[in-house]
């Protein structure tokens, strides 16, 4: 048969299905041609039937996109005949068109829908364009050889990156699984310690728990942020114990100290709640009601709290053989539920949770497997690999009866190994680049630790400075003050001692020399700059309401906490206005947060809505006390 001739019957199949010779016969016996192909174009025929039907059965694709594929035999038995280099596997601009379609066609399956229609059409008009070079020069079919190998490449690069993400992904869940159960152990241990008020537990098992988590995932278990939380923890649930007879004064001292500081902290460390002031202040109401419960020495109703729901960890063996073989990037078909095979490779292989990570075709999570599951599947017939890369070329490597590395390696020549060897080059740059990427983005993470770290020592150090600079302001206070109550103790005796003295010697005492009442300044001041009210008893009433506000008998800075709302609150005396009569009382943080009449004040005292918690010693009272010794 001529070449002509042969290449005619060749073009013009129409069962895709039978190798190319099977087909010309088919064609020859139709027509009642007795011409047979040359026996060296046979032998090369039936060689290229051989390796479409290996390709097909090793390197399986579903339809339809194999069938489209196979639309491309009629090119690849003429170029057989006619392109010496098509005789060497892998070298053919035709050989690597295959190659790349099956290599980004392996995970395609019809079910993607959306997701697979962009390589479904990549890879129809790929096959289109070829048909169209089978009557041209094989200047169009290395064109499209190197469209098709850059966007195989392009897509398999954004696969990738997909990938990565639902790593990071599965690994940040990873994470936020090991937070909860470190936190809820924390919090469990500390309540396996204490009884607890009714509705703290709540508290403790909602936002500080979800708090406790955030500090973790943030700063990490071995930071110096998380002991801190672990204290304040266990510090606000002693807070909480009520105060015996035996240890009242020690414990009532150390619990005013507690008192001061614990509410600084607790919002510190309430990450859950940091943007709801409103919720932090409820929170801290609540454990401020309690703490002046305590100071009041009320009983309180203590229970034990159950603990935080923790799911333990499963000791996972992972010495599975038949796993031994399989890595990350491997192809498989799994068919989990009957009749439906899914198409998915490997992307992770988490060793220490003994759980394997599947993607489809554009890298997008598929499911996640136990080594204990998947080995089942294995055991059941219900996973096979699916192999690819340089597929169509082994394929014809394998149909001339070369079926190791190094035998293709020598059939294609240098320049082909060369080729498939930067391609591995390639690959094993990216993989470094992207192992890089990831360094550097763990390393970012880490110096965003320690800055946030360094950031959060830098103001506990400011705050320590300005406690011990506050500190040292307090005790030069305490010390004026006791300069001033030694000079008006003096100016007092010298008195007494002057009335005793014209009292012996019955004369009138000289205009200007009586004895004066002293009101004692608050704070270092005088009286009438600071609103004090430790001498307003000493005061011609000026109003109906005088009588009540000389029972008001409160120095400045006094604690006092007032539960006649909804929401306990504690607030210190800081101005006291004599002309209007009122009493303005301030948070930590200076914030005005009543203001009272002294009937008001009075009334609020005398129906047991107001504890005094915490006040300084009085000028006033040493005055008074000094005045009736002497009347004595």
């Amino acid at each position: 048969m001529e070449l002509s001739e042969l290449i005619g019957y060749l073009c013009s199949v129409d069962h895709l299905e039978l190798d190319p010779l099977e087909s010309v016969r088919t064609q020859t016996d139709a027509i009642g041609d007795p011409a047979l192909p040359a026996a060296e174009h046979a032998a090369v025929l039936r060689w290229l039937g051989a390796a479409f039907a290996h390709w097909e059965t090793d390197f399986p694709l579903e339809e339809p996109l194999r069938s489209e594929l196979r639309r491309l035999k009629p090119l690849a038995a003429k170029l057989s005949i006619t392109d010496p280099d098509f005789l060497v596997a892998g070298r053919h601009p035709l050989h690597q068109i295959l190659d790349n379609l099956q290599l980004a066609a392996v995970g395609w399956q019809q079910r993607l829908g959306r997701i697979g229609e962009p390589l479904r059409k990549q890879l129809f008009a790929a096959v289109e364009d070829a048909i169209a070079c089978i009557d041209g020069d094989d200047a169009g079919l290395a064109t499209l050889c190197a469209q098709v190998a850059a966007a195989t490449q392009r897509d398999l690069a954004r696969a990738d990156r997909m990938a990565q993400r639902t790593i990071e992904t599965e690994q940040g869940q990873a994470r936020t699984a090991e937070a909860k159960r470190v936190a809820a152990a924390m919090i469990n241990t500390a309540l396996e310690q204490f009884r607890v008020p009714p509705g703290t537990g709540e508290f403790l098992k909602g936002p500080w728990y979800e708090s406790a988590q955030l500090v973790l995932l943030k700063f990490g278990a071995e930071s110096e942020q998380w002991h801190r939380m672990s204290e304040t923890t266990r510090t606000l649930l002693d807070s909480l114990q009520p105060i015996t007879q035996e240890d009242a004064p020690e414990r009532r001292q150390q619990l005013f100290e507690t008192v001061a500081r614990l509410p600084r902290e607790l919002k510190r460390w309430l990450l859950s709640l940091q943007h709801l002031s409103e919720a932090v202040e409820e929170a801290l109401g609540t454990v401020e009601f309690t703490h002046m419960q305590i100071l009041r020495m009320r009983p309180l109703e203590l229970e034990l709290a159950d603990p935080i729901p923790v799911t333990t960890a499963e000791t996972v063996d992972t010495s599975h053989g038949s796993l031994e073989s399989i890595a990350t990037g491997q192809w498989f078909c799994v068919e989990k539920d009957e009749g439906h095979p899914l198409r998915v490779h490997l992307v992770s292989r988490a060793e220490s949770a003994g759980e394997l990570l599947f993607a489809n075709q554009a890298g997008i999570r598929v499911f996640k497997q136990s080594f204990e599951e998947f080995v089942g599947l294995l055991e059941r017939g219900r996973v096979a690999t699916l192999d690819s890369g340089a597929s169509f070329s082994r394929s014809l490597a394998w149909a001339a009866g070369i079926e190791s590395t190094a035998g293709l390696d020598t059939l294609l020549g240098a320049a082909v190994v060369q080729a498939r060897q930067a391609e591995e080059e390639r690959q094993r740059l990216e993989q470094a680049q992207r192992q890089q990427e990831q360094e550097q983005a763990e390393r970012l993470e880490r110096e965003q630790r320690q800055a946030e770290e360094q950031r959060l020592q830098n103001e506990e150090a400011a705050r320590r400075e300005t406690e011990r600079e506050q500190n040292l302001e307090e005790a030069e206070r305490q010390q004026q003050e006791q300069r001033e109550a030694q000079k008006l103790q003096r100016e007092w005796d010298d008195a007494l001692r002057r009335k005793q003295e014209r009292e012996a010697a019955q004369v009138p005492p000289a205009p200007g020399h009586e004895p004066r009442a002293y009101a004692a300044p608050v704070a270092g001041r005088d009286n009438r700059e600071s609103g004090g009210v430790a001498g307003e008893a000493d005061r011609e009433p000026q109003s109906g309401g005088a009588t009540a506000t000389a029972a008001v008998n409160l120095p400045m800075g006094t604690w006092l906490g007032f539960h006649d709302g909804d929401t306990p609150l504690l607030a210190k005396l800081a101005v006291h206005d004599r002309e209007q009569n009122n009493y303005i009382f301030v948070n930590r943080s200076g914030i005005k947060m009543r203001q009272l009449n002294s009937s008001e004040l009075v009334a609020l005292m005398e129906s047991g809505l107001v504890d005094v918690l915490e006040s300084r010693s009085s000028f006033r009272d040493e005055i008074t006390r000094v005045k009736a010794k002497s009347d004595d």
